[in-house]
């Protein structure tokens, strides 16, 4: 695995640390190349880890749809020959913040996630699967509700077979429904043109967290679409909702 880390240059002390988990097609450098975070990491003194989106290793599947475009949903497989590489749920919220905590000047006190796409379903199952670990979470178009979405079932099949109770397991709009513990902070960004919100299913979680009682901000922009310049264009809001929960002032 590969990781990319932001480090501010104007920091004193150890530093809060924003965990950005990437979407499909992407790999540890998109995030840096293409949305212009480091302003607002600089300015809020903000330390930002973002990881590969897969383990890059190479099983040779026909067909395999799921190398080609890094489709790792940050779950831990259980079916073979997935289940012994594609624990990335286990490396994002245990082996990665370890490494980052031996080896940086990080706050592990003051801990935070957010993703875009795949990558904001991973952050979701990653706060709501560890009540009290991140201090907020916020996503861009994230994949929602993976098991009510066909094209998305097909590839948690891969790692799951046949049964849903355990694909429920790894479902944001499942797992909010029995969330116990402290408020999440929940922010969200969706384009209103997003090509894929059919699959997001942002609706299906809305209306879960409703029913569960849990405050989550969801804004539509009209007139955004799936890509980095929709998420260039609001990732300020992201960094100020993150700053109001790691930072002092």
């Amino acid at each position: 695995m590969k990781f990319a880390i932001y480090i501010p240059d104007n920091l004193e002390g150890p530093a809060p640390v924003l965990y950005h988990l990437s979407g499909m097609s992407c790999s540890e450098q998109t995030f840096i190349q293409k949305t212009g975070y480091q302003r607002w990491a600089s300015h809020y003194g903000i330390i930002v880890v973002s990881p590969d989106v897969c383990p890059r290793v190479t099983y040779g599947v026909e067909k395999n749809e799921i190398e080609a475009k890094g489709l790792s949903f940050y779950v831990n497989a259980v079916k073979k020959p997935w289940n012994k590489n594609y624990q990335m749920y286990s490396y994002v919220n245990e082996e990665l913040p370890s490494i980052i905590q031996e080896n940086f000047n990080i706050n592990k006190d003051r801990q935070s996630i957010m993703g875009h796409s795949m990558g904001g379903h991973g952050a979701l199952i990653s706060a709501l699967k560890n009540p009290g670990k991140y201090r907020s979470v916020s996503a861009f178009a994230p994949v929602c509700n993976p098991s009510k979405s066909p094209d998305i079932q097909i590839i948690f099949k891969c790692y799951f077979g046949d049964d849903e109770k355990a694909i429920e397991e790894w479902d944001a709009t499942c797992l909010v429904t029995k969330y116990k513990g402290p408020e999440l902070n929940i922010l969200i960004h969706q384009g209103n043109d997003d090509q894929y919100k059919e699959q997001l299913k942002l609706q299906n979680f809305a209306s879960a967290c409703e029913k569960a009682g849990i405050a989550v901000s969801i804004n539509v922009e009209d007139r955004f679409d799936h890509g980095f310049y929709f998420i260039s264009s609001f990732i300020e809001q992201h960094f100020h909702h993150h700053s109001k929960f790691l930072c002092d002032s």
